[in-house]
């Protein structure tokens, strides 16, 4: 009950206004055929009057207005005590959808009340309070409705856009991240065919000359022997030689990692006109692959979020050894949060960094910064699993 009357108020007021102008007539007029006539007009305007706010049809709604007019004006001419305040919500109602202008029509019925000696100031404040409502209910409460869908409405189209813009983004970032790793495929398959090139004819050639020993085995033992030591040389040659390679050839994850974040710097600037820098101050061989590779996720992981969510214009990486640690900071000179929710990016984030027993800060004042502590694994001396001891049979 309470949500209907709220939704057609307005309908409430005039029923209850009308009634009070319908009770004045009974009241006023104590002639029994009066009473009679006036109840049945004022029964008429009020259903005409409901009528034309209830109905949704908009070509009806001028047949309500006809009735309206009709016994509003019926009523001016019959007890223009009351029936001049019908003839004003008849031209409220009539007025309702154009300027506020035309609403001081009513007014030109105090003409009316001055020459049937009615009470004209009460009239005039009673006018004037029915205007406020009618400019109430269809200017301010139609304004503040039609602002509020079309804030909604922006909103909507706010949100599918960043959805849009936000896919776009994590597209490109998949897009870098499927080059990086197409790249250490491409490093990989250098490294196969090195050793089929160079490995390839050694091995099948000793092969052969194990096939040759082993059928003079029992006939040419001498013979047999020299052959088999050519074939001891050639592989440890051969030995060397997969070391050599394994060394020069095999993908280097540091610079595999720094050219990504690198183009990662690139396409901020070219696709999204984001100055974005790269600062790195390592050695080669002082931090581990496995931290490389923890340093460019969360890299790209920080990066997608500055797109996303930080409106900024400048985002820096910054890379550097500090003794038995490395440090890497991404900071963006975006908005920055009052309150930073943890979605499943910065989660990941942080299970990578404890995975490797390291430490993870996040900072969303003055933009927004990531500063990781990675621990530095130390090499050993590289081997690539084959014996390297010199064992001479």
């Amino acid at each position: 009950m309470e949500r209907l009357l709220r939704n057609n108020y307005f309908v409430f007021v005039k029923v209850v206004g009308i009634l009070a102008l319908i009770a004045h007539s009974v009241l006023y007029y104590r002639n029994l055929k009066s009473v009679v006539m006036y109840f049945l007009i004022g029964a008429l305007f009020l259903f005409f009057s409901c009528a034309k706010e209830l109905d949704n049809k908009n070509k009806r709604k001028y047949i309500w207005l006809s009735g309206e007019g009709i016994t509003a004006v019926s009523a001016l001419f019959l007890f223009p005590v009351t029936g001049i305040f019908y003839a004003t919500i008849f031209i409220l109602d009539l007025t309702s959808n154009l300027g506020t202008q035309f609403y001081f029509a009513i007014y030109f019925l105090l003409l009316v009340s001055y020459k049937a000696d009615i009470d004209l100031p009460s009239t005039t404040i009673i006018m004037t309070l029915i205007l406020v409502l009618y400019f109430q209910h269809y200017k301010i409460i139609n304004w503040y409705e039609k602002t509020n869908k079309e804030n909604i409405e922006n909103e909507s189209r706010l949100k599918s856009d960043m959805e849009h813009t936000n896919i776009a983004h994590r597209d490109e970032l998949n897009k870098s991240r499927l080059i990086h790793e197409n790249e250490l495929l491409e490093e990989k398959g250098r490294l196969s065919q090195a050793l089929h090139d160079k490995l390839g004819h050694s091995i099948n050639g000793s092969l052969y000359k194990l096939e040759a020993a082993k059928a003079i085995m029992d006939s040419k033992p001498e013979q047999s022997k020299t052959i088999l030591q050519e074939v001891i040389d050639n592989l440890r040659g051969s030995m060397d030689e997969i070391r050599v390679i394994i060394r020069n050839e095999r993908p280097d994850k540091k610079r595999m990692a720094l050219k990504s974040l690198q183009a990662l710097c690139n396409e901020c600037e070219e696709e999204y006109n984001i100055k974005a820098t790269l600062e790195v101050e390592a050695n080669d061989k002082e931090i581990s692959e496995n931290i490389w590779e923890i340093i460019l996720d969360n890299t790209f992981e920080a990066v997608t979020n500055a797109l996303k969510y930080s409106g900024c214009t400048e985002i820096n990486i910054n890379i550097n050894v500090l003794g038995e640690v490395v440090r890497a900071t991404i900071k963006d000179n975006g908005k920055g949060a009052s309150h930073i929710e943890e979605g499943m990016g910065i989660q990941g984030m942080k299970t990578r960094v404890r995975n490797v027993k390291g430490y993870i800060d996040i900072e969303s004042e003055n933009g927004f910064s990531i500063n990781m502590i990675l621990p530095i694994v130390k090499k050993t001396e590289e081997t690539d699993g084959t014996d390297q001891s010199n064992n001479r049979g």
